[in-house]
């Protein structure tokens, strides 16, 4: 008998042989360990407000703010800087919405990325915002030149829902 296959039975005569409970308490720590990442990048993100300045990439602007970005430099920044083990692409929405597992509208949790349409496109496919889920219908967001980073609640109006192109599950 090769060793691959003496590695495989010993593996599934131990799981066989361990109580549920232990499985259990395996995927508790594992889901703890999600939720602890989620609630990083929360309150990471969180923490930007007042300290990233609204700043499309393609132009230089002088500001004094720590950071400089547009929506989807600050989700990345938000990211980098939790460092719960993902890496988004800087300054390509388009890009960080292929990243992850799908998520349909009002499916979010804490830490999924939201995509909505290019409000002065007329391709409602096209992507041209993202923001981070935070939890109780509320996404942060680098959403303008005047009003840069700030929180939104995506439900109280239709305006979300209406551009709504994907969500995206990165933290797993």
């Amino acid at each position: 008998m090769n060793t691959g296959i003496k590695r495989k039975i010993a593996i599934l005569m131990l799981a066989v042989s361990l109580p549920a409970t232990s499985l259990l308490q395996v995927q508790d720590v594992d889901a703890a360990s999600v939720s602890a990442k989620r609630n990083k990048l929360v309150q990471t993100a969180i923490g930007l407000t007042n300290k990233v300045d609204y700043v499309h990439w393609t132009k230089r602007q002088e500001t004094r703010a720590p950071y400089k970005t547009d929506c989807s430099g600050f989700t990345y920044l938000a990211y980098r800087l939790a460092n719960v083990g993902v890496k988004l692409v800087n300054r390509d929405d388009d890009a960080q919405a292929k990243v992850g597992q799908k998520v349909s509208w009002g499916k979010f949790e804490k830490g999924d990325l939201i995509f909505t349409w290019n409000g002065g496109s007329k391709n409602k496919k096209d992507v041209g915002h993202v923001g981070i889920y935070i939890g109780n219908g509320k996404m942060i967001h680098n959403a303008s030149a005047k009003n840069d980073v700030i929180v939104s609640n995506i439900y109280k109006s239709s305006y979300y829902k209406d551009r709504f192109i994907v969500a995206r599950r990165v933290i797993k």
